[in-house]
């Protein structure tokens, strides 16, 4: 049996509740995101490749064709989240591998369009400090990160990890 995440993280009272809430859902957070900032969101590609195997966590042959994707969620004028996917494209229905490779709408949007169910598992959340994605921030201010895994139909269809500031939705900036 899988441990649960360390709630060390959440159980952190210097936390928000919106705080608590992005590093817990299992909903899709470029919604919530868009509700909480009164923005629409838009992502922003860092990177985009098909290769070879990914992270233990997918449970796919070193052969296997995986989609990683580095992005950024952005309001008007701000970025609001970092995340990383890998995605396992023999898993995803076509016209959403198609979708994935060819455009930049978000994952949870593709799957709420395509009703696709799907069933999200928290696998880890944790405060942490990295200088390259805090940059893309504007700050050197520590990381408030998950990673979850995607299943449909008992499979792993991917991995993805999100993250942003500890300033970002702190009862400071509130």
């Amino acid at each position: 049996m899988k441990q649960a995440p360390d709630r060390v993280v959440i159980d952190d009272g210097s936390l928000s509740e919106f705080q608590k809430i992005l590093l817990t859902t299992d909903g899709t957070v470029t919604q919530l995101l868009e509700i909480h900032t009164g923005e629409p969101m838009r992502v922003v590609k860092l990177s985009h490749a098909v290769g070879s195997g990914g992270p233990a966590l997918l449970d796919v042959p070193a052969t296997e064709p995986v989609l990683a994707r580095r992005i950024l969620l952005r309001g008007a004028s701000r970025t609001w989240m970092y995340a990383q996917s890998w995605l396992v494209l023999s898993r995803l229905p076509a016209g959403m591998r198609e979708t994935m490779l060819h455009t930049d709408t978000p994952i949870g949007q593709l799957w709420r369009r395509g009703r696709l169910e799907t069933y999200r598992e928290i696998v880890d959340f944790r405060r942490e400090s990295n200088a390259e994605i805090a940059a893309f921030f504007g700050t050197d201010a520590p990381l408030l990160s998950r990673s979850y895994v995607i299943r449909s139909g008992g499979a792993v269809m991917g991995l993805i990890e999100e993250k942003f500031p500890v300033t970002h939705f702190s009862p400071e900036s509130a």
